[in-house]
């Protein structure tokens, strides 16, 4: 897991600010208006965009919540935890799916030398 953000408490959500290679942006989560018993307790927006949504975690992790983020181009939405902390400074980390862990690659191929005529 690589910690991408840092977020503090605002009102009812979170606001902080997530730093990658590709991103330098603020994130807010606002609280949903929740339509079914699956749907995000909270919405991430960048700006007035929405830009993916959040669950509260139930899980063991030490997470706040699952947050699930997205951008047109990117090739697959990014998994992203808000993790609990002390000092109120909470840590945003990413987390990469099990399978992207070892690069499925190919061996590399050795050009095999011309056949004589």
């Amino acid at each position: 897991m690589s910690v991408i953000g840092h977020f503090r408490r605002e009102g009812d959500g979170f606001t902080g600010r997530i730093a990658t290679l590709a991103l330098d942006v603020t994130l807010r989560l606002a609280p949903a208006t929740r339509v079914s018993a699956k749907g995000p307790d909270y919405i991430a927006l960048v700006g007035e965009n929405e830009v993916g949504a959040a669950w509260r975690a139930s899980d063991a992790s030490g997470a706040l919540l699952n947050v699930k983020l997205d951008d047109p181009t990117w090739l697959e939405p990014a998994n992203v935890r808000l993790m609990a902390a002390e000092d109120g400074v909470l840590p945003m980390t990413w987390i990469r799916r099990a399978e992207d862990k070892t690069p499925d690659r190919a061996p590399d191929k050795v050009a095999s030398p011309p056949a004589p005529d």
